[in-house]
């Protein structure tokens, strides 16, 4: 009798295992009934191609809020590429330079788009309602400045109601992007994939984290009606991308401010180990390529992270397309590629688009954004440089966690010109529950030691 107990306990403890084992990757792994490409990884099968994803500080877990079974689960309505509808049925639903890299799987790599439907995906929970109601407040407090600066603003999206003959609204979408619906900060785990033009890669493990100080739609002990306190050198965020990986780049601290000042320019700094000093960094750099030689510069991350009195901005209308808005919450990363984010969910989205154009050009003249016209992320966005050429073209997938806040799991910036891509494998996304001394030169360093 005992050992029948025992066996049954046992059966018991294995099923749990097996049943509930947490929000493991290997939970949702390849979208069901569709056939893939063998050479795409999916989550932790990326260890297999990269010496650190999946180990030490990029350790491969969902995000904070955990898995959102209704953006996880969608159903598709229709795919294009790889071993589905032809891609040229879908020509005028993406940006150009991006269809041209997918109709050509031969050069670039196989891609595949998945369309699901927008409105099944809901509801959106309690802080994405708070985060709203605000944003009806918002109509009669907020408002820009003569500098075009965002004024009086505590959270929640600074302009809801936009009319496009406004002459203002390229500059009202462009701060709606800046206070889209997220956490109050994000720590991002992420293999950096630097590809050249004979598929040669070079892996660089770096992490990016960031905080806000206003917009910060979850309540905690540092936040004040969506303001972070105390806050005297009016910071509006920071933002630093220690890098880990290789040995030669271990210890480099990028790390800068943003104010709520239109007037005070941004403060960069890097620490660079080589030297054991610290570093400070001329703005007019914002234009130049991270470390490690990738393809994002200061200015392009995630689609744009300029300062907004450095570029005069132009509104272009609207256009049909297909974006990874809500997308899933998976990394996708193909080895014989210069793509990734290759198997993702889209949706047909009516998104604004808007230009904004450097006032003092160094490396690049202008940036095309295409934006949500709810969640406003950029999931497309190309770069022009100096000769006014399509120049570096960004993907970047947005994914929702369980309470609904943005979370990030695959991005891309391809160098069209001279073929060289960077692709960001994010390993995790989420909060971290940073405080300002957090992200201090003197803790990232002590926290991300070179030796």
């Amino acid at each position: 009798m005992n050992k029948t107990k025992c066996l049954l306990y046992s059966l018991l403890i294995i099923f749990i295992l097996i049943c509930f084992k947490g929000p493991s990757w290997a939970t949702y792994k390849r979208i069901p009934g569709l056939e893939q490409d063998p050479n795409w990884l999916i989550d932790d099968e990326i260890q297999t191609v990269s010496g650190s994803f999946n180990r030490g500080l990029i350790k491969c877990r969902p995000p904070r809020g955990g898995y959102n079974i209704l953006t996880e689960e969608q159903k598709i309505l229709n795919s294009w590429g790889f071993k589905a509808r032809p891609i040229e049925e879908i020509k005028d639903l993406t940006p150009e330079p991006h269809y041209n890299m997918y109709a050509h799987p031969e050069v670039w790599g196989s891609f595949r788009i998945n369309e699901t439907a927008w409105e099944p995906v809901k509801p959106r929970g309690a802080m994405w309602e708070r985060y709203m109601a605000q944003s009806e407040r918002n109509k009669k407090e907020c408002y820009l400045d003569d500098k075009g600066w965002l004024r009086n603003y505590k959270y929640g999206l600074p302009f809801p109601a936009l009319d496009e003959n406004d002459p203002q609204i390229a500059l009202k979408l462009i701060w709606n992007y800046y206070k889209r619906f997220q956490d109050n900060d994000r720590h991002v785990a992420m293999d950096m994939v630097v590809t050249t033009r004979n598929l040669h890669h070079r892996h660089i493990g770096m992490l990016n984290s960031r905080m806000y100080f206003s917009g910060r739609t979850r309540p905690d002990n540092k936040t004040e009606d969506g303001l972070y306190q105390p806050n005297p050198q009016n910071i509006d965020f920071i933002y630093a991308t220690p890098c880990i990986a290789p040995y030669n780049l271990r210890g480099t601290v990028p790390l800068y401010y943003r104010y709520n000042d239109p007037e005070r320019d941004d403060d960069m700094w890097v620490y660079i180990p080589s030297i054991r000093r610290i570093r400070r960094m001329s703005t007019a750099q914002h234009q130049d390529r991270g470390p490690g030689g990738i393809d994002w510069t200061y200015d392009n991350a995630e689609g744009f992270e300029g300062h907004v009195t450095r570029f005069d901005w132009t509104y272009l209308g609207r256009k049909d397309l297909l974006i990874p808005i809500i997308a899933r919450a998976h990394t996708y990363f193909n080895p014989r590629s210069f793509l990734n984010s290759c198997d993702q969910y889209y949706q047909r989205r009516n998104c604004y688009v808007i230009k904004c154009v450097y006032k003092n050009p160094i490396n690049m003249t202008a940036m095309l954004l295409y934006i949500d016209p709810l969640l406003y992320g950029s999931c497309y966005s190309i770069d022009y440089d100096m000769k006014g050429r399509e120049w570096i073209i960004q993907l970047i997938t947005q994914g929702r966690d369980n309470t609904w806040f943005y979370a990030m799991y695959n991005d891309y910036a391809i160098d069209i010109v001279r073929k060289h891509a960077t692709r960001a494998q994010f390993a995790y996304s989420g909060s971290e529950d940073f405080k300002k001394e957090d992200l201090t030169m003197k803790e990232l360093m002590k926290v991300y030691a070179a030796r």
